[in-house]
């Protein structure tokens, strides 16, 4: 077996021959260049590529704000509601939810559907660009988007006594929410001056994204509490009696009536009652000088129980109901029952409450 010997021609050779393939992967990756610049040319000049990107960049985690700016429709709203309560209003029809998209049908894969949960909440468009791509190939841009909001229709009414201020969400609702006024829902058919008949009047309010929420304060600026009228949809108040002034006048009042009673009835002289009444009123007068109008014979009398109700203050005036049974008795006759029902006013008069006004019920 003949020993190996080293030849350079034979290293001549292969070195030679590497090379050559080498030149040749070389010119054939040369010639590849153009055709992967082609190819990416090509596929980045398709429409969905672009519908990709545009779907990526607006509504795969949508920015509410941001996507009504670039909407030309903006959403409707209605004080007290505001551009921030219409955002959020917005936000809700995708927030939290699946995101997807698809083509609208009959145009041509140009317009394209984004629904949350399968609901749509927006479309957007694409359109040619004027530019053309390196291998003169169709360009696409965003064309526009339209968006889907919800339309603000809850409303809502109130009912309040007249000089009372109403709030919707904290808004002061002023004239152009007055739908009616002066509802006289009070049986009387005269006041004395200084007091006023119970009427009402009703706001209304509507266009707002959620039910409002109505407040309400009196005439001295005191918060109220409303209640909700299921059978008129409305929700309101009414005047409030006071036990307060029930706690304060109460026995005043019915000392005053009770011996009102006894002096129309002959059983007492008029001073016993004058310290009662208003001295420059027509009503002081007339009881001075009306004594014994209506006496039912009798020779000794009674009360039943006394109801005390209604005290009211009009603001320098209080009115209040009382009613009771003047029993008159006499020996071997039945007892005569006089009703007394009245509703009495008083006003300051010399740093005290006198009656002024009274008018039988």
């Amino acid at each position: 077996m003949g020993a190996f010997r080293f030849r350079w021609t034979s290293l001549f050779f292969y070195v030679g021959l590497v090379a050559v393939v080498a030149v040749a992967i070389l010119g054939i990756i040369k010639l590849q260049e153009p055709v992967t610049d082609w190819l990416s040319d090509y596929e980045n000049s398709m429409s969905k590529y672009k519908v990709q990107e545009i779907f990526d960049e607006y509504f795969k985690d949508p920015d509410a704000e941001k996507l009504i700016s670039m909407c030309e429709k903006k959403p409707e709203y209605n004080a007290p509601d505001t551009f921030e309560t219409a955002v959020d209003r917005f936000e809700l029809r995708f927030k939290g939810k699946e995101i997807s998209y698809g083509y609208a049908a009959g145009t041509e894969r140009k317009k394209i559907i984004v629904k949350a949960d399968g609901v749509k909440f927006a479309t957007f468009s694409i359109k040619e660009k004027e530019e053309r791509s390196k291998y003169g190939r169709t360009l696409y841009e965003l064309d526009g988007i339209d968006l889907f909001y919800d339309q603000p229709t809850e409303s809502g009414k109130v009912k309040v006594p007249f000089s009372y201020t109403v709030y919707a969400n904290g808004m002061e609702l002023d004239e152009t929410y007055l739908v009616e006024e002066n509802i006289k829902e009070d049986p009387r058919d005269y006041v004395p001056d200084g007091a006023y008949f119970f009427t009402y009047k009703r706001y209304e309010i509507g266009g707002l994204y959620g039910k409002p929420v109505f407040t309400a304060k009196d005439g001295s600026g005191v918060e109220v509490p409303l209640s909700f009228d299921i059978t008129t949809g409305e929700y309101g108040c009414r005047f409030e009696y006071s036990e307060e002034l029930k706690d304060r006048y109460g026995e005043y009042v019915t000392e005053a009536m009770h011996g009102y009673a006894v002096y129309m009835q002959n059983d007492a002289r008029f001073k016993t009652i004058k310290q009662y009444f208003d001295p420059d009123s027509e009503l002081y007068q007339n009881i001075y000088e009306n004594p014994g109008s209506f006496v039912w014979e009798h020779d000794g009398y009674r009360f039943g129980e006394t109801e005390l109700s209604e005290f009211f203050d009009y603001g320098g005036v209080i009115s209040c109901r009382i009613a009771f049974d003047h029993i008159l008795e006499k020996k071997k006759s039945e007892d005569y029952i006089d009703r007394i029902d009245l509703t009495v006013y008083l006003h300051e008069c010399g740093g005290e409450y006198k009656i002024f006004y009274m008018v039988t019920n």
